[in-house]
């Protein structure tokens, strides 16, 4: 979700209770109240699992599974996969479902694997649907019966699933006021579905639980500042993502007629459509009216009753596309594509309803209304339709999720810039000024401060260089943000973009690389002809550690120098220094590296006050002990719960001051029991967290030796580390493939084996099979008593 969410829209990460729309108010679960101006609801369908007596006991065993569940559809393919002869049931019930054509999808997609795998003839299939027919649309009915009589799959209609027997192995159906059981070796269910329960016990509710809207206008039928669309609303057609992506515009324009003092007169005209997989990467594509039960195909002279594999490609491909690119942006309008339907407009006033505030909301209250306009309004009135102006990828825009207030586009047509700009408060060209798609009057008429700051296009023959670089990233730094970052693909804003992140954040090239590639910055992905501005980008940073370090004289405040171990265990240790005390602290120090180390703190004029291991190693012997007899006022520090030997054993909480700053020792057990993380602190510090083995990048330490702990190493770092602010830069304890530091914010977002759940991470944690450490046997002993 935090991916696609707007980044001018306020999302309050909390359940809603219930809406108290007489006050204009909703409840948190937590128990705030949010007031509103205008209320938007679009909360999909809950499964009620529960609504089937002994369904919930017997899901995910016993052969029972399900798709529509995030803990259950795992057990959906196994099943299939392991099913060699028997009975196959399908179930559809009698409520409304997320797709009507889903539990076929399903259906159709199974028997095609049991073909594939030479096992069809030994099962049996049926589809058990409690609606008269097996799909709304009668047209696609006919065409879909014949796709069943072809693949010799039983359907009975009217037929409900009331109940599972999962040890036995039977369901049992009503059929028209009678119990007919059924034995199965596989029942694939589709649970009973319905608006989520703070709708249905709401005001908001009709008889059937659903948002009691307009069929046309998805304004509330009481409460007139309240709109609903999509699956919880009551709109009487198929729920479906088509049908929400024709809805949307019509709120859209609704809403905003109703900020505006209009009567809220758009129309949606119940499209819907269905994308039904039939197996044999082939799919019919069924467009209907939901109203009406008429079929309106968009693809003539194109018969969309036969499945067909450019239908499968479309839904596979561009609608993936759609689905995370254009309709998060409010750039889909089902039928219409990428155009703007056509939207009529009356002018007629309505008087204010008591339940709509009388003065026009502000933005604030907008935000707060969880409203964010799509930019579909009467500002696009207008706009150009042709073909070349509207294609996504000119005038798409993209917003990565780092920093998340700047956002990236190519070329776009007047009216689009028309509608975007007032979204941001900056805005920086990177094509000449003159350049015919630079609309800078438009752009300034909505407010923005704009800068121009030229970068030459790869294709011009003309390199860019590191006076171009200068020139973006002060400009960047001059500008407000929300930001806009435009040239003609997007493929220098990206570019723009990851250079200053990469500088801001330390980054070397790797670490820029990884970012870039995290973020799916298209011109360092995706663009074979785009390697002239990679490069230029990755020329502005440092190639490795050592050429990230600066000359004694640059050093002021608190200094941190990363060093290397290239000796096999790809250790980083870390010199932290104040300027004004002089003193330091060394972390993890490598023996065989101390005079490297204790030659970069004289240079430095730095005296080394305390050497600090972040736990007990495993793959180097610390030089603490080497080092203390050189300079024997030198303190070892070391966890107490880590069981080694050192001058001063450290608990969590405490602090080792040098000069005016200290680190704070937290302790983080789980890659083994001792192991801390040191966090800067002290007047202008840099945020920074020293996080030795407990978070790596994109990675972290082991959990299957020394005490290790998969389940305490997830709590932690998601108690303590990605608790801490999130431009916090990340200082680890090691890398393998040549990266320096990350942040709070990447790993919270990128990190494979920590952004999953807890259980997740568990497993995969077990599965990593890692090789005993080469030196674990000699480190370890050694690192207990100091190194010596």
């Amino acid at each position: 979700m935090e991916q696609v969410m707007p980044h001018h829209v306020q999302w309050i990460k909390e359940k809603c209770l219930t809406f108290q729309p007489e006050q204009n108010k909703l409840t948190l679960a937590n128990g705030q109240q949010i007031e509103y101006d205008i209320l938007v609801v679009a909360a999909g369908l809950q499964q009620n699992f529960g609504a089937v007596a002994g369904l919930p006991e017997t899901m995910g065993k016993n052969g029972v599974a399900s798709i529509y569940s995030f803990d259950y559809s795992p057990s959906v393919w196994a099943n299939i996969t392991h099913l060699q002869k028997g009975k196959a049931i399908f179930t559809n019930p009698a409520t409304a479902v997320n797709c009507g054509g889903a539990p076929q999808k399903i259906c159709y997609l199974a028997e095609a694997a049991w073909r594939e795998r030479g096992v069809r003839n030994n099962i049996d299939i049926e589809f058990c649907t409690a609606t008269p027919g097996i799909f709304a649309c009668p047209e696609y009915r006919v065409a879909l019966e014949k796709v069943m009589q072809s693949k010799n799959i039983t359907p009975s209609v009217k037929t409900n699933l009331v109940e599972v027997d999962g040890e036995r192995k039977i369901a049992t159906f009503e059929r028209e006021g009678e119990l007919v059981t059924k034995e199965f070796d596989f029942l694939h269910v589709t649970p009973p579905m319905s608006a989520p329960d703070f709708i249905r016990n709401s005001p908001l509710a009709n008889a059937a639980g659903f948002v009691d809207v307009d069929k046309e206008t998805c304004q509330h039928n009481k409460f007139s500042n309240v709109f609903s669309l999509g699956d919880c609303s009551s709109l009487p057609t198929s729920k479906t993502y088509s049908a929400i992506s024709s809805q949307a515009p019509v709120v859209t324009y609704n809403v905003q007629a109703l900020m505006a003092g209009k009567e809220p007169t758009s129309v949606y005209d119940g499209y819907t459509a269905c994308p039904v997989l039939v197996g044999d990467s082939k799919l019919m594509l069924a467009e209907f009216n939901g109203y009406t039960m008429e079929a309106i195909p968009t693809f003539k002279p194109l018969d969309q009753t036969k499945p067909n594999v450019l239908f499968y490609w479309l839904k596979r491909y561009i609608f993936e596309h759609v689905y995370w690119h254009s309709m998060p942006l409010g750039r889909w309008y089902g039928k219409y594509m990428w155009f703007e339907p056509p939207v009529k407009h009356k002018v007629a006033e309505v008087p204010k309803p008591s339940t709509f505030k009388a003065s026009p909301p502000s933005e604030t209250a907008a935000l707060k209304a969880s409203v964010p306009i799509s930019g579909v309004g009467e500002a696009s009135q207008g706009a150009s339709t042709a073909a070349d102006s509207l294609k996504p990828e000119l005038f798409g825009v993209s917003t990565p999720n780092l920093p998340g207030d700047v956002s990236l586009s190519g070329n776009m047509d007047v009216a689009i810039i028309e509608q975007l700009a007032p979204r941001y408060k900056g805005w920086l060209y990177l094509n000449p000024a003159e350049n015919k798609h630079f609309h800078r009057k438009a752009i300034e008429a909505a407010g923005c401060k704009v800068e121009v700051a030229p970068i030459p296009n790869p294709a011009g023959g003309q390199p860019a260089t590191a006076e171009h670089a200068e020139a973006v990233l002060a400009a960047m730094e001059r500008l407000p943000r929300p930001l806009m970052i435009q040239c003609t693909s997007g493929n220098r804003a990206g570019a723009a973009l990851l250079l200053a992140q990469a500088k801001a954040l330390g980054h070397n090239r790797a670490s820029a690389s990884l970012l870039a590639e995290d973020l799916d910055l298209k011109f360092f992905t995706k663009c074979s002809e785009c390697g002239p501005i990679k490069d230029w980008v990755l020329d502005q940073l440092p190639a490795n550690n050592e050429e990230a370090q600066q000359t004694p004289a640059a050093k002021k405040g608190a200094v941190i120098e990363q060093l290397f171990d290239p000796q096999g265990s790809s250790t980083f240790s870390y010199l932290i220094g104040c300027s004004d005390s002089q003193e330091a602290v060394l972390i993890d120090p490598v023996l065989g590296m101390e005079s490297r180390d204790l030659s970069l703190a004289e240079e430095l004029g730095f005296k080394v006050k305390y050497v600090v291991n972040t736990h007990c190693h495993a793959d180097h012997i610390t030089s603490g002990g080497a080092i203390k007899k050189q300079l024997p006022e030198v303190k070892t520090m070391i966890s107490e719960a880590s069981g080694a030997a050192a001058d001063v054993k450290l608990k969590d909480g405490d602090t080792i001051e040098f000069g005016k700053y200290a680190l704070q020792a937290v302790a983080t057990p789980g890659h083994t029991d001792g192991c801390m993380c040191f966090v800067l602190r002290g007047p202008d510090a840099p945020k920074a967290v020293f996080t030795g083995d407990t978070l790596l990048i994109r990675g972290c330490g082991r959990t299957d030796f020394q005490q290790g702990d998969a389940s305490r190493l997830y709590d932690v770092v998601h108690q303590k580390i990605f608790t801490l602010p999130e431009d916090t830069k990340i200082y680890p304890g090691h890398d393998y493939k040549g990266r320096n530091v990350s942040t709070v914010a990447e790993e919270k977002k990128f990190n494979p084996r920590l952004t999953q759940n807890k259980e997740g991470f568990i497993k995969t944690m077990q599965d990593l099979k890692l090789p005993y450490p080469k030196m674990m046997d000699e480190a370890v002993p050694a690192n207990l008593v100091c190194g010596v």
